[in-house]
């Protein structure tokens, strides 16, 4: 299966600073130096998402199904709906920032029609949800599930070849929605309430087993498990039935009771199919469960403390290896395109990762830091004592307090790290 690069880059942030750090282009007077740099980047732009992640937990408290806040004030309608546009448009941004990609609504609709990967057969409805929004990130083969008995029956009718050993899969996958009207498939869940999920290692075809209102069915193998042998056991009382009741007249009370023991045969098979496709039903609903326990990463507002990390890490990534290919990594005086080339070829050759390095986003916030210039259309790193000093005002500007009294001022952890 060729699997497409994702703008995703799947390293820890030390093991990415740690590599490039440890490159035969940097000394080793300039290693520990390159050391304190990442960490006041990593530190400034952690600053940044803290103001983020102050107006997400804001914007989703009204929406928040495990609030348990009491001061919250009443929202109007309009006020509601006016909030619920905004906390949607924060969670994209939000998803965008960390390279998801959002599913179409057609892509949606695709993969509920598809057969579903872990053998349940579920009908679903999209009109239950008001608003509905999946995002994925990380394209990855997963090992198929064991094949449920329908599929094995059909091998063997149709002649065709077993499944492939794998599927596609995404390695995360978000969903934020808004319920349009109660219902017995999704309490105890609230129309006034915003829900986000994420998931792991989901195949693509199973985004229906994610969300709420799925009603599990059954197979027809399965439906003729249970109906084919419930029908010959009630033809086999039925015959015994009939020959019984010629009995009845010559044999008197004896025939009587045996007449009745053959009913309540009949009447056993008929419970004892009743229960067996209640065992069926719950056999699916526990493979549904635990498909949703062990994929499960986060819910709602831990899932807004979860992707802002992501969104962090990934931000800190671009700009750091952006930022080391114009230092020592053979790109000064580059454009932007060449940089981005050397990136994906840094991170395939070195790492053995596929990625779509997003360039235009690194470089504007090396721009906007002052550790890089552009002149012409080609970007140049500033040294690493100007891009530690720029760092460090950059901190200091996070704190723009101006006291009244003339008193000194305080060393910022930035200055510390830039100072040594």
């Amino acid at each position: 299966m060729n699997l497409a690069s994702d703008h995703y880059i799947p390293l820890h942030a030390a093991d990415l600073a740690r590599r490039l750090g440890d490159e035969p282009s940097v000394t080793i007077f300039e290693r520990e130096r390159f050391q304190r740099l990442c960490q006041l980047l990593q530190a400034t732009i952690h600053h940044e998402y803290h103001s983020r992640l102050t107006k997400l937990k804001e914007d989703y408290a009204p929406f928040d199904p495990d609030d348990d806040g009491r001061g919250c004030s009443r929202l109007s309608d309009a006020e509601r709906a006016a909030r619920c546009d905004e906390m949607f448009a924060d969670f994209d941004d939000l998803l965008m920032r960390a390279n998801y990609r959002r599913l179409s609504r057609e892509e949606i609709e695709a993969a509920i029609r598809s057969p579903s990967n872990t053998g349940l057969r579920l009908r679903f409805n999209l009109d239950l949800f008001e608003r509905l929004e999946v995002y994925v990130r990380g394209s990855c083969e997963l090992p198929r599930p064991k094949a449920p008995v329908a599929l094995r029956w059909s091998w063997l009718v149709k002649g065709s070849k077993p499944l492939p050993s794998t599927i596609a899969g995404y390695r995360r996958m978000a969903l934020i929605f808004r319920l349009r009207e109660r219902s017995l498939l999704t309490d105890p869940l609230d129309t006034r309430a915003i829900v986000l999920k994420l998931f792991k290692d989901i195949p693509q075809e199973d985004v229906e087993t994610l969300l709420p209102g799925a009603s599990v069915t059954i197979g027809m193998v399965e439906q003729a498990q249970i109906i084919v042998p419930t029908l010959s056991g009630i033809g086999l009382t039925l015959f015994k039935l009939l020959k019984g009741a010629a009995l009845i007249t010559f044999a008197g009370i004896y025939g009587l009771l045996a007449f009745l023991g053959l009913v309540s045969g009949t009447v056993g098979y008929g419970i004892r199919s009743f229960y067996s496709y209640l065992r069926t039903r719950e056999k699916h609903q526990l493979c549904l469960t635990r498909h949703l326990y062990f994929q499960n990463l986060d819910n709602n507002s831990g899932v807004i403390y979860h992707l802002l990390a992501e969104a962090e890490e990934q931000d800190f990534r671009e700009a750091i290896l952006a930022w080391w290919l114009l230092w020592r990594g053979g790109m000064s005086d580059a454009t932007a395109e060449q940089i981005d080339a050397a990136a994906e070829h840094w991170l395939a050759s070195r790492c053995g990762i596929r990625a779509d390095f997003e360039i235009g986003d690194a470089l504007e916030k090396l721009e906007r830091l002052q550790i890089a210039e552009q002149s012409s259309g080609r970007w140049r790193a500033v040294s690493i004592e100007q891009a530690l000093a720029a760092l460090d005002r950059a901190w200091d500007q996070q704190f723009n307090y101006q006291q009244q009294s003339p008193t000194p001022r305080h060393r910022s952890p930035a200055r510390d790290l830039a100072h040594g």
